[in-house]
Order: C-alpha cells, then sequence, then structure tokens
C-alpha cells in the first residue's frame, strides 16, 4: 500500500497539486518528501484514522515519476516533512 497524501491536496486545490509532473515521462531525481504539504488536512484525517506511518510515492503519471518516503505523520515542532521521515 502507498498513498499521496500530502502531496495530493486535501481538499483540491490545483495550486497546490505536487503529485504528478507532466514536464517529461522519466523524471527519477523527482523527490515526493521535497512536495509534501505538512499543512495538509489529509493528515489529521489519517491521524485520527489511527495510519502510524504511511509510504508517500509521486504521482504515476510517467513511466518513472520519482523516488517515495516513508514518514510518520505526526506534528513536530520543526512541521517539515524531513522531521516526519522515517530514517
Amino acid at each position: 500500500m502507498h498513498s499521496h497524501y500530502g502531496v495530493d491536496p486535501a481538499p483540491g486545490l490545483k495550486g497546490t497539486d505536487d503529485t504528478n509532473s507532466l514536464k517529461a515521462p522519466i523524471l527519477p531525481w523527482l523527490r515526493s518528501l521535497d512536495g509534501i504539504n505538512t499543512h495538509d488536512l489529509a493528515f489529521n484525517l489519517s491521524i485520527a484514522g489511527g495510519i502510524t506511518t504511511s509510504l508517500i510515492l509521486p504521482g504515476s503519471a510517467g513511466n518513472i515519476g520519482g523516488q517515495a518516503f516513508t514518514i510518520k505523520p505526526r506534528w513536530t515542532a520543526e512541521n517539515t516533512p524531513q522531521s516526519m521521515q522515517v530514517s
């Protein structure tokens, strides 16, 4: 299982959608961590639903979409995607 929450906005707004990059079919250097919006309402829903760990992938519009990252959906003092990352 994987998710696009944090990069695919909730509520859905075009200006904050970082799910897919349509610049080229092969973009292996894209990182989902760079597009995660830590203020996304989906984090509240996932925490309330009991989600403890998530694999966040870039979108699948291209042949090679980029790198996925595992995060803990939790509130941190820094409130950055890097502070949520499981290392």
